[in-house]
């Protein structure tokens, strides 16, 4: 249905319904042949011998004469169950169940499945974008895509299921909305913030006011993050961090008040933006914070109106999220943060990554928020000349200390940044290097190199070169095409002549991981390159102790640990090394210091420079040139495609933010809108209170299992699922019912199954609104989306069963019965294959991963992963068993061998069901089903499972709180 609520016809679904029609009348008629069903009394076109089977099988009869009327009787009889089909069919065509998604999560018994349905959508497009960069980075490994490529894409949901959860806590997802003592929006008194045993950061007494802009400045790793999440309450609440002393804002102790209670006083946008949005469209991203609090839609979309005009982003409204730039993202966030008129906006690092027209755009919308509108903004930068006089104060963190003091406007240099330009005086002192020849033969050339995506050209104008032992630095803005430019030299395309052997590190570099310990990565780096016969191997292990200078015992400890426990400088150097196996001519590496600190950032650059003194040339693309320099890199200016690029400005005009500022805030006169939203507010704040339910910690489900909840819930999942069972299998239980009550069996079992399927869902519903349980649910949905599209149809693969298994079992039985429903409705809403059938394999596959989720606990290692082969196989077969007892009668129809038989005996009955199971899928797709999943767990279980298991606890644990040295017994965890 379109936005003006006309009905608009997708053929996709229709043209899929139809095949599926003509597909099962084909089948009924092959199958009335095979068993003796196409016969009659008219003329014979094949006079087929009757076979009659042996003990037990005596009333079975393959083949028989195929008469005229036989065939035109099978064709009759199939078309009733065909026209069902074609009219799903229609129905999916005409409907877009996507939308039914949005409509429900606003309201209902169903919201909080309904709402992970919908972020699940928003979700496809994200994860079709990671699948193509693991699969370039698999490519870049040399070696080929394959099953062990979803554990970096699980890696890379997961962190975007902990952003989304995040999200949704800070927009109040399952909370209580508190009103809060507006004296001071800030207030922070001899505080300490801390993980585990260890004391991040300290504040003596940081206090803001209204209508103030303050800046806290402080190197990359110095605790800025940190104090921005404990004012969010992300600290306390969701991190596993813990804190004293007061740490107070809008006048609520944050031990006391989780983020989701304070979400209409406290607006917050993270670092990354991008990965924490959880709606497909800008509009409903917006508003989201409103929808969740069940406001009424015209309020909604009149508020997100308001909002997107003061900041200079109406034209933004319509956009999908994935065509947003980096700044076009940061003010999306912005205006989700503020649709709510916080009293408290909290921003980190808002510049990061941003070419400088849009810092300015940003900088001006955060200074219009705060003098304007009157709101206390805290921003936590490193780029702090952008902020230039706008800030009303300056604090900064002393890292020897770890405390946040007061401060004066910095000035020099912004440390760890030195912005997306090289400065005038680094340009010319290496213009004299660019232009002189080179003294040694180059080992990496490129002339007038070309490169399309698309009608857009991101390089058209490359040329340069690289001699052994060289570093060169490409330093240009953002969407210059630097990156372009080194994925092209790696992988070059078609009709691109490229000299010399490079390898890639990547920016995105823990793409490179698929193992589960370094010490596997290191192994899979050497076999790679054995088998492509380089020169001189150094192993992989050997260069990544070197890089890091770690003894024999420092080398083994990390070598056991997961690649992405160590820490972000070890993590690139780790790469590097793997990369550099290969024996390349030359390394590329893509932005080698985003997001490191300062000891990071020399770890990468003692193994840039090793590599070169190896003999290697040396090609980064950066922002930083204070980096480049520290390497002694020569530059290469790189501007719209083109290297060298003409001249590059080092400074850009002054823009004016008049265009960003926001209607002042006026406590006493609120709008209409305000007025109107209130109402609703009240109204709906007694569902919010009945509806609210703590959220779990996903580390004590995958070490526990799940409990189904409250006695009463669980009664009623049992009951369901009873009632589904025998659903499921009519065809026996109606033997056991009344002669007069078998006629109406079949559709008494096809309208049960649909009404159990939503009592499950509606019981399972309170475990979904835990914003991370939501989260999680959401991005794994998507990801069995994609993998159930991918496989299914090729005779019986079902590479799903893998991901529902091991799921199922690290998070266990509640989340795994979730987890198969979910997928299965998502799945069936992406290529319109709604049909009778989609309440059946919802069940179904729901018992798998709850199946998966109920195994003894106690396994571990390889005797884990042979248990989970053990039972991949029982329930691939009991999948196919029970998908086809409830549709057999239907697809066989009646008059054959095997058809089933009213009032027949019960040995009758099941022998022909078995019989027909064995010929249509038993040793068919079920066998090769039950061999993909024995496959699957075996190639990618024990790192998948060792990714499931690694998501980030939402509290604090027993074991962290004891060992704070500075924690008070009494302070909550939750």
């Amino acid at each position: 249905m379109t936005r003006a609520g006309r009905l608009a016809l997708r053929p996709g679904p229709l043209r899929a319904a139809a095949g599926l029609a003509a597909i099962f009348v084909v089948a009924r008629v092959v199958y009335r042949v095979l068993f003796d069903g196409a016969s009659g009394t008219g003329a014979v076109l094949l006079p087929l011998p009757r076979i009659p089977l042996p003990p037990p099988f005596g009333w079975v009869s393959l083949l028989g004469p195929v008469t005229v009327d036989g065939l035109r009787d099978a064709v009759l009889s199939a078309l009733p169950v065909a026209g069902v089909i074609l009219a799903f069919g229609i129905l999916n065509a005409l409907f877009d169940v996507s939308r039914l998604f949005a409509k429900l999560a606003r309201r209902g018994p169903l919201r909080g499945i309904a709402r992970a349905m919908a972020i699940a959508w928003s979700t496809l497009p994200a994860l079709g974008a990671a699948v193509r960069r693991v699969r370039v980075a698999q490519r870049l490994r040399g070696g080929k895509p394959g099953p062990r490529m979803l554990v970096p894409v699980l890696e890379r949901t997961l962190e975007r299921a902990a952003a989304i959860a995040n999200g949704l806590e800070l927009r109040g997802f399952g909370g209580r909305p508190v009103d809060g003592d507006c004296e001071h929006p800030v207030a922070v008194s001899h505080a300490v913030l801390g993980f585990g045993d260890r004391d991040v950061l300290t504040t003596t007494r940081f206090t803001l006011r209204y209508g103030s802009l303050a800046v806290v400045t402080g190197p990359t790793g110095s605790g800025k993050s940190t104090l921005l999440r404990a004012l969010a309450g992300l600290h306390d609440h969701v991190d596993g961090g813990w804190s004293t002393g007061a740490v107070t804002v809008a006048g609520r102790h944050r031990r006391d008040t989780p983020p989701r209670d304070t979400s209409r006083l406290v607006g917050v946008v993270l670092q990354n933006p991008r990965e924490g949005f959880c709606s497909e469209r800008v509009r409903d991203e917006i508003g989201l914070a409103m929808q969740l609090r069940g406001v009424a839609p015209v309020i909604v979309a009149a508020r997100v109106d308001e909002v997107a005009r003061h900041l200079g982003i109406t034209e933004l409204l319509d956009r999908t999220m994935q065509t947003l730039s980096a700044g076009e993202a940061t003010m999306v966030a912005i205006a989700a943060a503020v649709v709510e008129r916080p009293v408290l906006l909290l921003v980190d690092e808002p510049l990061a990554d941003l070419d400088a027209d849009a810092r300015i755009r940003v900088a001006g919308a955060l200074d219009a928020l705060a003098h304007d509108a009157g709101v206390c903004v805290v921003v936590a930068e490193h780029r702090w000349a952008g902020f230039g006089d706008a800030a009303d104060s300056w604090w900064r963190i002393d890292t020897d200390a770890r405390t946040l003091v007061v401060s004066a406007r910095p000035s020099g240099a912004e440390p760890d940044s030195a912005g997306e330009i090289a400065p005038d005086d680094a340009i010319a002192a290496h213009a004299a290097r660019d232009g002189a020849p080179t003294p040694r033969l180059p080992v990496l050339a490129a002339s007038a190199l070309r490169i399309a995506h698309g009608d857009t050209v991101a390089v058209h104008d490359a040329t340069f070169s690289l001699a052994a032992g060289e570093i060169a630095a490409l330093i240009g803005p953002n969407g210059a095409g630097k990156s372009s430019l080194l994925l092209a030299l790696a992988l070059p395309p078609k009709g691109v002549g490229v000299t010399g052997h490079p390898v890639l590190v990547p920016d995105s570099s823990d793409d490179l991981f698929t193992r589960d310990t370094v010490t596997a990565e290191c192994a899979r780096a050497d076999r790679v390159a054995r088998r492509s016969g380089a020169a001189d191997l150094v192993p992989a292990a050997d260069r990544f102790a070197a890089f890091l200078g770690l003894d024999d015992d420092a080398l083994a400890a990390r070598m056991r640990r997961h690649p992405l426990d160590l820490s972000l400088g070890e993590r690139r150097c780790l790469a590097i090394a793997l990369q550099l196996t290969r024996s390349p001519d030359a390394l590329l590496i893509d932005e080698p210091t985003r997001g490191l600190d300062a000891s990071a950032r020399e770890q990468v650059r003692v193994a840039l420079q090793q590599a070169a003194d190896a003999g290697t040339a040396v090609l980064l693309a950066t922002h930083d040139a204070d980096f480049a320099a520290a390497l002694g890199a020569r530059v290469l200016p790189m501007r719209d495609g083109v290297v060298p690029a003409a001249a590059l400005p080092v400074a850009v005009a002054e823009h004016t933010a008049s265009a960003l500022r926001v209607a002042p805030h006026t406590a006493s006169a609120p709008s209409v809108v305000e007025r109107a939203a209130g109402e609703t507010t009240r109204a709906s704040r007694s569902s919010a209170e009945a509806h609210r339910v703590s959220s779990f910690r996903l580390a004590s489900l995958a070490q526990h299992g799940a409990r189904f909840g409250r006695s009463t819930a669980g009664t009623t999942l049992v009951i369901a699922n009873l009632v589904a069972l025998a659903a499921f299998t009519w065809p026996f239980v109606a033997s056991a019912l009344p002669g007069q009550a078998e006629s109406a069996a079949p559709w008494a079992a096809l309208a049960l199954v649909p009404v159990a399927a939503l009592v499950v869902l509606a019981a399972l519903d309170e475990s979904v609104r835990s914003a991370h349980t939501l989260a999680y649910l959401s991005v794994l949905a998507a990801i069995g989306t994609a993998v159930r599209i991918a496989s299914t149809g090729v005779g019986g693969v079902e590479a799903v069963f893998i991901l529902l298994i091991l799921a199922g079992r690290a998070f266990g039985a509640r989340f795994g019965m979730l987890l198969g429903a979910a997928t299965i409705a998502l799945s069936s809403t992406v290529f319109g294959g709604f049909g009778p059938w989609t309440p059946f394999q919802m069940f179904a596959c729901a018992w798998v991963g709850a199946g998966a989720g109920l195994l003894p606990r106690r396994l571990d290692g390889r005797a884990e992963i042979a248990m989970l082969c053990v039972y991949g196989v029982v329930a691939s077969y009991v999948f196919g068993l029970l998908m086809n007892v409830w549709f057999w009668p239907f697809a066989v129809g009646a008059g054959t061998a095997i058809s089933y038989v009213p009032g027949a005996p019960l040995g009758q009955n099941l022998g022909s069901f078995l019989l027909y199971s064995l010929v249509t899928s038993t040793a068919g797709w079920d066998t090769l089903r039950a061999v993909t999943t024995i496959v699957g767990v075996i190639l990618i279980g024990r790192p998948v499972l060792a990714a499931l298991r690694r998501a980030k606890p939402l509290v604090a644990t027993p074991e962290a709180m004891t060992r704070a040295p500075h924690l008070p017994v009494h302070a909550p965890s939750r």
